[in-house]
């Protein structure tokens, strides 16, 4: 039996937790969309063997907003001997492209997705505001002198 055979099972699994926002399989296929990746590119994106990837897909996600994100991080990079930093880059693109989308993780709560989404929009809406605030400064400054 060949190499190809014998993880074919768990290949078909990580295929279809494609779908789950729950698992790795999920945040792997969003990122090579948003990125444009294929799977080869992928894995030499994460610098990864095709076995230690379909590990990868078969994990559950990390919740960005837990307490213990950075944690499951790491445990997550070792069993895959994937890069900490680069796992953690790839689930926050994939939680703000989501969110800039208008879908909330789902798994989160829907009234707890919902808070999420608004403080993140509530603080955009800040951010632009204090953009604004030091644009008109300098002019009022001039103004004044």
């Amino acid at each position: 039996m060949s190499e190809q055979e014998l993880y074919a099972p768990l290949l078909a699994l990580a295929r279809r937790l494609c779908n789950d926002p729950r698992y790795m399989a999920y945040v792997l296929a969003a990122y090579k969309a948003q990125e444009k990746l294929t799977d080869e590119e992928l894995e030499l994106e994460l610098g990864m063997l095709p076995l230690l990837t379909i590990r990868l897909s078969l994990c559950k996600r990390p919740d960005a907003m837990s307490p213990d994100f950075a944690a499951h991080v790491r445990e997550i990079a070792d069993l895959t001997l994937l890069n900490e930093e680069k796992l953690a880059h790839i689930l926050r693109q994939v939680d703000t492209v989501e969110k800039l989308a208008g879908r909330p993780s789902s798994l989160l709560s829907p009234e707890v997705a919902a808070s999420h989404l608004q403080a993140g929009l509530l603080a955009a809406a800040r951010d632009r505001d204090e953009e604004s605030e030091t644009e008109e400064q300098p002019e009022d400054e001039e103004a004044k002198e």
